[in-house]
């Protein structure tokens, strides 16, 4: 092809410049536009770089914001720990302290009920033997009235005897 357009030149001149001059427009459009691109380029290039500035910044504030939320959490679960094991320590006080007092509770209880069947004993004998005195009083009291009755009945007979025999006197009498 370039022998063609050399071969036109020299044919025609004022193709040779009309060719220059397109040439020329050519170049400077592609100069143009190399001047674009390349200030195009430029331009990304520091949109690139603020763009990695700004995430690498928005990246390390968000690591440093989880780094001081993680930190807290870390904080707050030790401090929860510590409270948990206090609970715990309170909870088992608080069991040893009730076992204790039960236990003590339990002792005195036993002590009452030992008392009390102890004083039940006595109070069980002290019956028993009240109603065995009772009994050996009624019995005698018995004794004393049946022979009060057999002695009241033998006199009732002697006096029942003496005036049926007044009676059979005095009934003989007046049939005499």
């Amino acid at each position: 092809m370039g022998s063609l357009i050399e071969d036109l030149k020299k044919v025609k001149p004022e193709f040779r410049n009309e060719f220059d001059n397109y040439i020329q427009k050519v170049k400077l459009e592609n100069r143009e536009e190399l001047s674009n691109l390349h200030s195009t380029i430029s331009s990304l290039r520091d949109q690139l770089e603020s763009t990695k500035f700004k995430t690498k910044d928005l990246v390390q504030r968000a690591v440093s914001n989880k780094t001081d939320e993680i930190n807290q959490l870390k904080l707050t679960i030790s401090e929860l720990r510590v409270q948990l094991e206090n609970l715990k320590f309170e909870k088992q006080k608080a069991i040893q302290e009730a076992i204790l007092n039960s236990s003590q509770e339990i002792k005195d209880l036993k002590l009452s009920v030992s008392e009390l069947r102890s004083e039940l004993e006595n109070l069980k004998f002290e019956k028993k033997e009240e109603v065995q005195k009772t009994l050996l009083s009624s019995s005698d009291e018995i004794k004393q009235l049946k022979s009060s009755t057999q002695t009241l009945r033998d006199e009732l007979e002697k006096v029942l005897l003496k005036y049926e025999k007044k009676i059979g006197n005095k009934k003989n009498e007046q049939k005499k």
